[in-house]
């Protein structure tokens, strides 16, 4: 896996190298979405070790400030010759790839593995969408779920000590769903994969976090290298790319499937708008706030705190079953 990304050390990730966390590593993810063909949303980004991040935030701020400079990456404007890279500006499309493969230089140097996910979002907004909860009716919401998971796996198989703490680029109201369903979510995974995983995800801005924008460099091009060539025929992509690289995608038959699942559940129809989605969010708060696991609460009835542990579950069980 390619890839190099770097963050500025704020209080949280000073406490992170300092070896609060054991075999600590840190992910970055940022996405790009096509709006021709399937309208193939690509989440990819890139995963190293936080000390190494570290180095990798000076050697990339130190390529923003030679000439010509910029204060940050944003692909957008480089693909578009606008804002920093606007030609009032000086720029052109010779001096706009020096700088990316600069940048590209350093990302190579520091090794980091890279990894994309993608989705079908025609397929998604035509099935799946449709029948879902609010929350649930966005693909990036799905394909961030997924792509946790998936590197949680990874590092379960190949590294079982590593702890990840994955970090995404802003993602309006994604952030507040993940944050209070992501418990729920990992569930799924093996309690291997699910130690691999660093507390829940964060969201932050590119502009604070310089490893984003390595992954907005690596998301970019592989999204142009989708519309363009295929997959894996960009010269940039392949510089891009790590010498391990991880591509999954979510199957529609996989989407199919949920949607099937979506519409058999009763009361989805109460939860479809953006009022009774804040409503829903706003009620599994208090049952968090309780001691609560939100997913438990699957009907009616009485629930005690998780830190009850059997005991909490047994009585649980007992009310249902005396009530029938």
């Amino acid at each position: 896996m390619v890839g190099g990304i770097g963050s500025d050390l704020g209080a949280h990730q000073r406490l992170f190298v300092a070896g609060a966390v054991r075999n600590a590593k840190r992910a970055f993810i940022d996405d790009s979405g096509s709006e021709i063909g399937d309208r193939r949303l690509f989440l990819a980004g890139y995963l190293n070790r936080t000390d190494q991040w570290a180095l990798f935030a000076d050697a990339w701020k130190e390529e923003l400030n030679a000439a010509p400079s910029i204060e940050y990456l944003h692909m957008v404007e480089a693909g578009q010759l606008r804002g920093q890279f606007a030609r009032r500006h000086g720029w052109n499309e010779e001096k706009r790839e020096e700088k990316l493969n600069g940048l590209a230089r350093v990302i190579r140097h520091f090794e980091p593995v890279s990894f994309q996910m993608s989705i079908d979002r025609s397929h998604f907004y035509n099935v799946l969408a449709p029948v879902s909860p609010r929350g649930l009716a966005n693909p990036y919401f799905t394909s961030c779920s997924a792509l946790v998971a998936k590197l949680a796996q990874e590092a379960a198989r190949v590294d079982s000590k590593s702890r990840i703490e994955f970090i995404f680029d802003d993602q309006d109201g994604v952030d507040d769903d993940i944050d209070l369903f992501f418990d729920a979510m990992m569930q799924g995974l093996s309690k291997k994969a699910r130690r691999c995983v660093y507390k829940k995800p964060l969201f932050r801005s590119d502009r604070d976090f310089v490893g984003l924008q390595a992954a907005d460099l690596l998301a970019w091009h592989i999204r142009r290298e989708h519309e363009e060539c295929g997959f894996p025929n960009m010269p940039m992509a392949e510089k891009l790319r790590g010498r391990s690289h991880y591509v999954s995608e979510i199957p529609n038959a996989y989407l199919d499937a949920w949607a099937e699942h979506h519409r058999q559940q009763p009361g989805v129809d109460l939860v479809r708008s953006k009022a009774q989605w804040r409503d829903l969010k706003s009620r599994a708060r208090q049952l968090k706030a309780a001691g609560i696991n939100p997913a438990r609460a699957t009907k009616p009835g009485i629930y005690y705190p998780d830190s009850w542990g059997f005991f909490g579950r047994a009585l649980e069980f007992l009310r249902r079953w005396l009530r029938r």
